[in-house]
């Protein structure tokens, strides 16, 4: 079954708006990849960020929340013009907040439990501190990012070759999902230094598609047929 897209349309401003949050709350919580890669400065960043860090994962708890229903409502409005590309929206973002889901989770139960590890065994936290990191948040992060960019890149194919929604949107898809991409693969290669040039511009890019997408599915409706709930 399909969501009311103006529920999902809906759904979708408030992810973007959310995403915009959740990354304030990421930067005023003080961290950086820096930070988490040395076992001693994060716990150091946890006991004086741990709060702030708590709060921008369960902002992006609930923006991945949101998201389903975007990304449904997305697919079920190409499905009649590009099923593939549709069935492809769909699953590449759900495979995507299905992994991602693991960041917020894995840090909600983490900061505490790293804290309280720290407090009785400070070396022991430490020691297993990296493997936290590479697990929970690079590897499912990673991960979900990954797979929502690919969502967002053939989501916007979709619109681009098939008119099915607005070109620009499905430009500002394409571009986004292949930036998102490109940051994941780039580091530690040549192009290393262009992926740390993208992730911003990614970022507020990927808002600025939430929204777009959201506002787009609640102001048209092609298929009257839906139901209102």
């Amino acid at each position: 079954m399909d969501p009311n897209p103006k529920v999902a349309g809906w759904c979708g401003i408030f992810a973007g708006v959310g995403l915009a949050v959740e990354s304030i709350l990421w930067v005023a919580s003080g961290w950086n990849p820096t930070t988490f890669a040395d076992p001693a400065a994060a716990m150091q960043f946890l006991s004086e960020g741990g709060t702030t860090l708590r709060w921008a994962v369960a902002a992006g708890f609930v923006n991945l929340v949101l998201l389903v229903l975007l990304v449904a409502g997305l697919a079920a409005r190409l499905r009649a013009l590009t099923p593939t590309l549709a069935t492809a929206t769909l699953w590449f973002g759900i495979i995507g907040i299905s992994t991602h889901l693991l960041v917020p989770l894995s840090h909600w139960y983490g900061v505490p439990a790293f804290l309280d590890a720290a407090a009785r065994d400070p070396q022991a936290a430490r020691n297993a501190w990296t493997a936290f990191n590479i697990v929970g948040h690079e590897a499912a992060g990673g991960a979900g990012s990954l797979f929502m960019g690919l969502s967002m890149l053939t989501a916007g194919w979709a619109m681009i070759a098939h008119r099915s929604m607005s070109v620009l949107l499905g430009w500002l898809g394409v571009v986004t999902g292949a930036a998102t991409v490109l940051t994941l693969f780039a580091p530690d290669t040549v192009l290393s230094g262009l992926a740390g040039v993208l992730f911003m511009p990614a970022l507020l890019l990927a808002v600025v598609f939430r929204i777009w997408a959201g506002i787009a599915l609640t102001t048209s409706d092609p298929n009257p047929q839906w139901s209102s709930t």
